[in-house]
């Protein structure tokens, strides 16, 4: 038995060509150092990567006995040809895959491996045993290939090396292990430092309280039996771990977390992990935003246990769709709609937002069910819509072939948004495979739903023209028809809009091929890689979009509501005789959005106080919930009009700087940056009358509590 160490390289790697796309901390492979160290501590030496030119570079100078890279859509390909180049280097060094995007199938399994040839092991579920198993068996085999594989590892698949190229390939499949119930087993990579060198002020941190979902999506790897089971961090772990990374993120000047729990809110521990992020945010101020998906019931809990965080989390209702035959399609069951109403008209009453998501095109969807979903949705006063186009997921029945024939599936791949790069002179792709049309919804139909998708995501979402969706309803324009409207009008838009739009669908219908080999075809030639590279196409279209609607186009889309809502509430108001005030009411309203949406996502703009003239008080038309008076009833008393200030506070021009240090400021970084932002309202400049001594948020009460900003220094 060898007396050196073994050395053991784990990464989580992913793609920087044009910005860091996978930008949190990695956590993953923390955990299983941390349960490798436990077990072998003393027999091993373990290093963990991020970045694809530093595990590269360490590679070539002193390449490990064992390489474990994480494995989903977003970088398996990228993993494997660093696999390839450590095989190179040097031929014995054991590598590894481990992570979602594996299949389930003993068949799929096979052909996965077989087309990864350089990955000598992939682990199945998740990983501290499966890997610990591995370290174990390569140890007591002392390095020996041929008794490494030897035998099955469990937890773990792979085909014996000698056997890949041969016609009668020999499987191996371990057992599937049991789930660690007591998470705290896994000693934090946090708290034991081996997380240290992550806090570089590029990435996110990442913390996980549990583990599990109860619910059998079909569509999500969670939705497996395996995952049913919620297992937990203890509080004092959890709070331990908040304390280590606040003074580090708030010393960093970083914003935001990530939080890895896919039903928070539902479950009172989640209670106490709110006051420990709410006590960071005092001490450390980290975290000013929070990323993560609530449960997908129990919301009275999730909003009362959510209540103290405020505007830096978004309670989210995952739909998926409002079809009742689609649902039971995918194993899903909705809330009611009239309950998801009143859960949002109750937030919206207190200052908070809410999210819906919809993806397209789930089995048994039609264009009209869809449509009418989105309505449903939009006019529930959610304060965003998501929509998602399916991916075929390893793990989910979608990549099954007879799950595909049943509801007549087409598919096309994609390049994953911005996930690609050249490395040691080779280009790496990492591509997904979409769905774009089923027996019941069909391709144009697809194209149809991306561009409302767009609209959506550009001038509903986040509420950037909020105003303009209030004033419509008064006059019985729900805001999904008037988004429609807009739709069926976009050649009357002003020039940079009809732009927009039809840049979008262009590339819409030119991000897809019929074939992995068709993508990999084209993008390997050197004119069309730079165009990659310069980041003209690949990038996520929809956010894409949506950043150059709010930071290009933002007036010309003003303009175009501005025009169409004042001719639909004139053709509605024939009997008014007062066309000129509809007229100073909606152009206050266009005035209104432009001052609050100022300098938005702009990195150059300046962030000085700004101002406007008003006739009305439109925040108090705002605060007018049930929309039963007229803007006109809003009009300032005893002055001809008010003057109010926008500006930004401190903590906003705190995240500003966090968000543009670390991704930049073009069109590709902003489209990042919008997708780290779930609470788009929380960047509006916030509002002050002339003559107080304090800022407001635009969409919280007079009176509400924790309303109140300083004066920005």
């Amino acid at each position: 038995m060898s007396d050196k160490k073994l050395r053991i390289f784990l990464g989580d790697i992913t793609h920087d060509t044009i910005i860091l796309v996978s930008d949190t901390i990695p956590i993953n492979i923390g955990f299983i150092a941390s349960y490798i160290n436990k077990l072998y501590g003393e027999k091993v030496e373990i290093e963990l990567f991020k970045y694809p030119k530093d595990i590269i570079s360490e590679i070539k100078k002193n390449p490990p006995d064992v390489l474990a890279l994480s494995n989903y859509s977003w970088n398996s390909n990228l993993s494997e040809f660093i696999a390839s180049l450590a095989k190179k280097i040097s031929p014995n060094i054991v590598t590894v895959q481990g992570g979602t995007n594996f299949p389930h199938d003993e068949q799929t399994q096979r052909t996965f491996i077989l087309e990864r040839p350089s990955t000598d092991i992939f682990t199945i579920l998740e990983g501290e045993k499966s890997c610990a198993n591995i370290i174990g068996r390569v140890l007591e085999s002392d390095r020996d290939r041929t008794k490494i594989f030897k035998k099955k590892i469990d937890g773990c698949v792979f085909i014996h090396p000698d056997t890949k190229e041969t016609k009668n390939p020999t499987f191996y499949r371990g057992e599937i292990l049991s789930r660690i119930k007591d998470l705290d087993e896994i000693p934090s990579p946090y708290l034991n430092g081996m997380l240290d060198k992550f806090f570089d002020g590029r990435l996110t941190p990442f913390v996980e309280t549990n583990r599990g979902c109860p619910f059998k999506c079909s569509f999500c790897h969670t939705g497996a039996d395996y995952f049913h089971k919620l297992n937990k961090f203890s509080q004092d772990r959890v709070k331990a771990e908040i304390e280590y990374i606040g003074k580090k993120a708030g010393a960093l000047g970083i914003t935001n977390l990530h939080l890895a729990d896919v039903n928070f809110g539902m479950y009172p521990q989640d209670n106490i992990t709110c006051e420990m992020l709410l006590e960071s945010k005092r001490k450390y101020q980290w975290p000013l935003a929070l990323m993560t998906t609530t449960g997908k019931n129990s919301k009275e809990r999730i909003m009362q246990i959510t209540e103290k965080l405020g505007n830096i989390f978004e309670v989210t209702m995952s739909m998926q769709s409002m079809s009742e035959s689609v649902l039971d399609n995918i194993n899903r069951a909705n809330i009611k709609l009239s309950h998801m109403v009143g859960i949002n008209n109750e937030l919206k009453n207190r200052g908070r937002t809410t999210a819906a998501e919809l993806i397209v095109p789930l089995p048994g969807e039609t264009k009209n069910s869809f449509v009418k979903g989105v309505n449903n949705i939009i006019n529930s006063n959610v304060s965003r819509l998501v929509i998602y186009t399916l991916m075929m997921l390893h793990g989910t029945n979608f990549k099954q072939p007879s799950y595909r024939k049943k509801f007549g599936y087409k598919t096309k791949y994609r390049i994953v948004p911005l996930n690609f790069g050249e490395y040691e002179g080779h280009k790496v792709f990492d591509y997904e495979e979409a769905g774009v049309s089923t027996k019941d919804l069909s391709f144009d139909d697809y194209l149809f739903i991306r561009a409302l998708a767009l609209l959506v995501e550009s001038l509903y979402n986040g509420s950037p023209f909020k105003e303009f969706f209030k004033y419509a309803k008064f006059y019985g324009i729900q805001p999904a028809d008037l988004l429609k409207i807009l739709y069926d009008n976009l050649l009357e838009g002003p020039d940079a809009v009809q732009e927009v739009m039809k840049e979008f669908l262009f590339e819409t219908k030119n991000e897809l091929w019929n074939s992995k080999e068709e993508l990999l075809e084209y993008y390997n030639k050197d004119d069309n890689f730079m165009k990659l590279k310069r980041g003209e196409v690949g990038g996520n279209l929809i956010y894409k979009y949506k950043s150059k609607s709010l930071l290009r186009a933002s007036n010309s889309w003003i303009a175009f509501l501005k025009d169409q809502l004042l001719k639909l509430v004139l053709q509605k108001s024939v009997k008014d005789k007062s066309k000129e005030t509809i007229h100073d009411e909606i152009s206050e309203i266009a005035s209104f959005c432009k001052l609050k949406i100022n300098a938005l996502l702009d990195a150059d703009a300046k962030t000085d106080s700004i101002s406007g003239e008003f006739k009305f008080d439109i925040l108090h038309w705002i605060e007018d919930e049930e929309n039963k008076k007229k803007l006109r009833d809003f009009r300032f008393k005893n002055e001809d009009s008010v003057e109010i200030f926008f500006e930004f506070t401190d903590d906003q021009i705190r995240m500003r700087k966090d968000v543009f240090n670390r991704w930049g400021k073009d069109i590709n970084a902003v489209s990042k940056i919008v997708t780290r932002i779930d609470n788009l309202e929380s960047q509006f400049r916030k509002v002050r009358f002339k003559g107080d001594n304090y800022l407001r948020d635009i969409y919280k009460k007079i009176g509400d509590t924790n309303i109140r900003y300083s004066l920005s220094s």
